[in-house]
C-alpha cells in the first residue's frame, strides 16, 4: 500500500573525475595546481551562491566550501591526481539525480587545467494550486498526489512521486518535482490510510456524498487524465473545481476467522493506496460494513490474525482473500470465505563450478509481484541466512491471482531456469487457482555464462548510451546496461541470442516490453553466446523516441 511519504530535503551531486594529462605527467611529482570553478542554474545559466561544494582526492581527504555570490569556488594546493567534485545546494538536482543514475552524467577533464570546472544544478519544479466546490468553497482534508509514468525493472508503470493535502483555503503544493510530465490525482482526506473501527453494525442512513478518487482535470482514470508539463524551475498553478459524488457501503461477513483474534480488513484502490474511513466489524459474527466508498474498481484484502493451536505452541498458516470488487452501488451481503492460500517452497540447484566461495553457500533474492497490485510484492532470499531464525524459507499464503516471479542471484553467475512445476517463470506469470496447491519454485544457478564488450559510436567517436541486450525469447532476462564512455563489458549472460541496441537517453525505457522495443529493435545488432563464450560489438547510438 501507498503511504505518504514525509517531505525532505533532496541535495543535488555532481561528479567530475579529475584526471592528469599526459603533459602533465612529465612535470615534477611536488607541483601543486589551484582549481577554479562555477556552480550554475542549468535552466538559466546564473550563478547559484551558497551550494556547497566539496572535493575528494583518492586518499579519501576532503576539502569543502561555499559558492560566493556569483557562484564561484577555488581549491588551492591541490597535487595532480584524480578527485571527486560535488555540489549542493537544497532546491536543485544535479543530471544524475535526474535521471536516476542513467548514463552521460559525468564528465572528464583534467588536473592541471585551464578555464572553470562548470557545475550545473537544475532547480525543482512545484505544481500548487486550490480545490474548491461548485460553490466556490475551498474544500480542505483532500489529498492531491502526484504521479508520473516510470519504467520499473523495465516495465511501464504509474508510480507515486509525492503529494500533499489542502489546508483551510484548499491550497496545496508540490514540490521536489524533476522535469518530466506529472498526472494529478485528487483523493478523499483518508487516501493515506487513516480509518476507524467499530465494533458495531448500524443500518445505512440516507445516502451520502462526498469526493472520490478523480484525475485532473476532473475526470475518472488516468488514461483520459490531461499531464501536466514540468519544466526545469517551472512553477505551475493548478485550479479546480470537484463535485460531491456519491458514497457507497459494502457490506457482508467473512468466514473462517477465529472469533478470539479477529480478522483485519483493507479496501485498496489501483494505486495501492487504502481508501476505507469507517469500517464496522462484529469479531463475533464475522460481519462487517465498510461506509463512504465513492464509486470505482477495488481490491478488497481480509486477512485473520495468525492462530495458535492447542497449548499455544503450534502456529497455524494465515487465512486470507483479496477479491476485486467494481463499486457502483451499495454492495451488501457479500460473503468472503477465508482459506489458507497456498505456501510453496523454493528450491535451488547449484551448478555452479568452483568460484571460490569458501562457504558454498549460494544465495538468490525470490521476488513475488501481484498482477492486480504491483505495489505490493514479496521477497525473500533462499536460503535464509545462517542464525536468521525468523527469516521465510516460502511464500506463505499466496492468495488466488496472477504474480510475476523474479529470481536474482547474490554470487556471480545467472539463473539458468526458474520453473514453478510445468510453468517457465522466465516467460510467464504464475497463476495461483482457489485452493489450488503448488509445487516449490525450482531456481538453477550456473556461471557458465558469456562475456560481451561492446563499443558504442556516433559519427565514429565514442559516446554515452543506455545498452539494451535484449532476449526475444525471455524478455525477462533483458537487461539495460549504462556507459559513460561508450565502452562497456558484460559478464555471466546465460548463453543465447540477443539484439543489442544503444539508445542515447535510456531513462525510463521499457526493455522488457517487446511492443516499446519494437522499433529500437529494427536496427539491432544480433549476437549468439554459447557457454563461456566473448564477443565484441561495435554498435551505433540511436535517439530516444518519443514514449506514446
Amino acid at each position: 500500500m501507498r503511504f505518504n511519504l514525509p517531505t525532505f530535503v533532496l541535495l543535488t551531486t555532481l561528479t567530475f573525475r579529475l584526471c592528469v594529462s599526459s603533459a602533465a605527467t612529465q612535470q615534477v611529482d611536488t607541483d601543486h595546481f589551484e582549481l577554479r570553478g562555477r556552480v550554475i542554474n542549468a535552466a538559466t545559466g546564473e550563478p547559484v551562491s551558497g551550494a556547497l561544494v566539496q572535493m575528494y582526492s583518492s586518499e579519501q581527504s576532503r576539502r569543502a566550501q561555499f559558492t560566493g555570490a556569483q557562484g564561484t569556488f577555488a581549491f588551492a594546493d591541490i597535487p595532480r591526481g584524480q578527485f571527486s567534485v560535488t555540489a549542493r545546494k537544497p532546491g536543485f538536482f544535479n543530471e544524475q539525480e535526474l535521471s536516476r543514475g542513467n548514463v552521460g552524467m559525468n564528465s572528464l577533464t583534467t588536473v592541471p587545467r585551464d578555464g572553470d570546472v562548470i557545475l550545473k544544478l537544475t532547480p525543482e519544479g512545484i505544481i500548487h494550486g486550490q480545490l474548491k466546490n461548485e460553490k466556490g468553497d475551498p474544500i480542505e482534508g483532500l489529498y492531491v498526489r502526484a504521479q508520473r509514468w516510470q519504467a520499473v525493472n523495465g516495465r511501464r508503470q504509474l508510480e507515486y512521486v509525492g503529494d500533499a493535502g489542502t489546508d483551510d483555503q484548499g491550497k496545496f503544493r508540490i514540490a521536489e518535482l524533476r522535469p518530466g510530465s506529472y498526472y494529478l490525482s485528487f483523493h478523499p482526506g483518508n487516501a493515506n490510510g487513516g480509518w476507524s473501527v467499530h465494533n458495531e453494525l448500524r443500518r445505512k442512513r440516507q445516502d451520502d456524498e462526498g469526493y472520490g478518487l478523480l484525475f485532473y482535470p476532473g475526470v475518472p482514470d488516468v488514461g483520459s487524465a490531461r499531464p501536466i508539463e514540468i519544466r526545469p524551475g517551472a512553477r505551475v498553478q493548478i485550479a479546480q473545481t470537484l463535485r460531491p459524488q456519491r458514497l457507497f457501503e459494502v457490506a457482508g461477513v467473512v468466514r473462517g476467522a477465529n472469533p478470539e483474534n479477529g480478522f483485519s480488513l483493507l479496501l485498496m484502490d489501483t494505486a495501492g493506496a487504502t481508501v476505507q474511513k469507517s469500517v464496522r466489524i462484529n469479531s463475533q459474527t464475522g460481519e462487517f460494513q465498510i461506509e463512504g466508498i465513492p464509486a470505482g474498481t477495488y481490491m478488497l484484502c481480509v486477512n485473520a490474525n495468525l492462530q495458535t493451536g492447542v497449548g499455544g505452541n503450534e502456529v497455524q498458516p494465515p487465512l486470507g482473500v483479496k477479491l476485486p470488487i467494481h463499486l457502483h452501488a451499495d454492495v451488501s451481503g457479500l460473503v468472503v470465505a477465508l482459506a489458507c492460500g497456498t505456501t510453496p517452497g523454493v528450491q535451488v540447484r547449484d551448478q555452479v563450478l568452483n568460484d571460490g566461495n569458501t562457504d558454498n553457500v549460494r544465495r538468490v533474492s525470490v521476488t513475488m509481484i501481484a498482477k492486480e497490485l504491483p505495489q505490493i510484492s514479496q521477497t525473500i532470499v533462499v536460503p535464509p541466512t545462517p542464525g536468521d531464525r525468523r527469516a521465510p524459507t516460502r511464500f506463505e499464503g499466496l492468495s488466488p491471482g496472477t504474480y510475476t516471479v523474479e529470481a536474482a542471484p547474490h554470487v556471480p553467475g545467472y539463473v539458468a531456469s526458474l520453473q514453478c512445476g510445468t510453468v517457465d517463470l522466465l516467460r510467464d506469470d504464475l497463476t495461483v487457482a482457489p485452493g489450488a496447491a503448488l509445487p516449490p519454485i525450482e531456481i538453477t544457478l550456473r556461471n557458465d555464462g558469456a562475456e560481451l564488450n561492446i563499443s558504442v559510436i556516433e559519427n565514429g567517436q565514442s559516446t554515452a548510451a543506455g545498452v539494451v541486450i535484449y532476449s526475444e525469447e525471455y524478455p525477462r532476462r533483458s537487461l539495460l546496461m549504462q556507459t559513460y564512455t561508450g565502452s562497456l563489458s558484460i559478464g555471466n549472460l546465460p548463453p543465447g541470442t540477443y539484439q543489442v541496441v544503444a539508445v542515447k537517453d535510456a531513462r525510463d525505457l521499457e526493455f522488457r516490453n517487446p511492443a516499446a522495443m519494437e522499433k529500437y529493435l529494427k536496427h539491432a545488432d544480433v549476437v549468439t553466446l554459447g557457454p563461456g563464450g566473448k564477443a565484441t560489438m561495435r554498435i551505433e547510438g540511436q535517439e530516444r523516441e518519443e514514449q506514446q
